[in-house]
C-alpha cells in the first residue's frame, strides 16, 4: 500500500462500510474468572421461557464463545432487525430476570453490558 495515500480515520471507515450488515450482531461481555465454571453450567441449562422469548424477539443463530483464561465471551446473533429484535427482548419479563440472575457472573461495572462491535467485512 502506497504510504503517501490519505485514509479516512478508522470511525469514518466504521461508520461508511458496505460490509456492515443490520441483520448480524457481535458483543463482548466480561465474566469473573472465578465464576466461569458455574456461568457455562448455567447456559447448558437455559429456561425454556428465555430460549422462547429469543426466538419470538427474533434471534436466531445465537451463539456464545469464551476465552476461559480471561472471562472474555463472544456473543453472535442474526436477526431481520438486530436494533429492532434487541429492543423486544429488552422488553420482556423473562429477559429481565435472567439478566438479574447472570448480573452476578460479570465483571463489574458493566461486564455484563453487551459492547457491540462494528462489522467491517462480510464473505457471503
Amino acid at each position: 500500500m502506497d504510504k503517501d495515500v490519505h485514509l479516512p480515520s478508522l470511525a469514518e471507515q466504521l461508520a461508511s462500510t458496505t460490509q456492515s450488515s443490520p441483520s448480524r450482531c457481535c458483543f463482548l461481555l466480561h465474566v469473573r474468572p472465578e465464576r466461569l465454571s458455574e456461568y457455562v453450567d448455567v447456559h447448558q441449562h437455559v429456561w425454556e421461557s428465555m430460549r422462547e422469548a429469543l426466538t419470538q424477539s427474533g434471534w436466531r443463530n445465537y451463539s456464545l464463545f469464551l476465552r476461559p483464561d480471561t472471562g472474555l465471551v463472544v456473543g453472535y446473533f442474526e436477526a431481520d432487525d438486530v436494533e429492532a429484535a434487541q429492543s423486544a427482548m429488552a422488553r420482556t419479563e423473562v429477559n429481565e430476570r435472567w439478566q438479574s440472575e447472570m448480573a452476578q457472573y460479570f465483571v463489574q461495572p458493566d461486564g455484563g453490558t453487551n459492547e457491540v462491535l462494528p462489522q467491517y467485512f462480510y464473505l457471503a
